[in-house]
């Protein structure tokens, strides 16, 4: 019996990842990790995940190059670069390291660029554009956000009339936010049949979740946006456009 084609997806992965660690003569290389939190991002609000505690960012520095990813279920890791490459398989507490040093390898390798989550006002603008983006794209349409980003839902909520949220945060479901009540994660294919457009946290990669709601919005011929530095290196291999204008480049 074959594996399921979301495991598929991060065997993939997986087997990518020997590729191009072994390619860049990095495998016996070791990263140095850290966990950032409210003090490096600085975001604009305690409405962030981040500002609250409730998630981090796993950074992975390679080199003088970084890759990060988020989660809510952080650890650290010591060990040469291509032990990281199981992890792909792993509980969401593997799967956060794997895609940091993912993000880290590429970015090393010169694949992918900007993969150090912004900073400040910076999540306010992302929102901003975001509306922008998908005004100019798809038109006046209706949005789910699959994960509650405030930035992003607080900007769409001004420019598009039907706005739907969902979130796998039990303190935030059930909880009025610029206009909209969220959602229990649980709904997301009962959502994604009702808008036209999904707005996805590339973070459900790491919790297991990503692969899963894109196969829902293909069923329902629903347009995606996957957003965040955490799916950078992942959607270079799985051919998935990213949105993620203001990342930086360095700590």
């Amino acid at each position: 019996m074959g594996f399921p084609p979301c495991t598929q997806k991060y065997i993939l992965l997986r087997e990518k990842f020997f590729d191009l660690v072994n390619l860049g003569g990095l495998a016996d290389e070791r990263a140095e990790y850290s966990i950032l939190g409210p003090d490096f991002a600085r975001l604009p609000s305690y409405e962030y995940a981040l500002m609250r505690g409730k998630e981090v960012i796993v950074d992975c520095h390679l080199k003088g190059f970084h890759g990060q990813a988020f989660t809510d279920a952080p650890r650290l890791f010591e060990g040469r670069i291509v032990e990281a490459a199981d992890m792909a398989l792993g509980s969401s507490r593997e799967k956060c390291i794997f895609f940091a040093t993912l993000n880290a390898v590429m970015r090393r390798l010169g694949l992918i660029e900007n993969t150090v989550h912004c900073r400040g006002a910076d999540a306010e603008e992302c929102g901003r554009l975001l509306a922008e983006h998908i005004l100019a794209r798809f038109g006046d349409v209706k949005i789910a956000h699959i994960g509650y980003q405030p930035g992003h839902v607080s900007a769409t909520s001004k420019a598009f009339d039907t706005v739907y949220i969902t979130d796998l945060n039990p303190e935030n479901v059930g909880k009025s936010r610029f206009g909209t009540t969220i959602l229990d994660g649980s709904m997301n294919e009962d959502v994604i049949r009702r808008v036209d457009v999904a707005c996805v946290t590339g973070s459900s990669i790491v919790n297991g979740t990503l692969f899963n709601i894109l196969e829902c919005c293909e069923k329902y011929g629903v347009k995606h946006i996957v957003y965040g530095v955490t799916v950078k290196g992942a959607a270079k291999i799985l051919g998935y456009e990213v949105f993620c204008p203001l990342s930086r480049d360095k700590i």
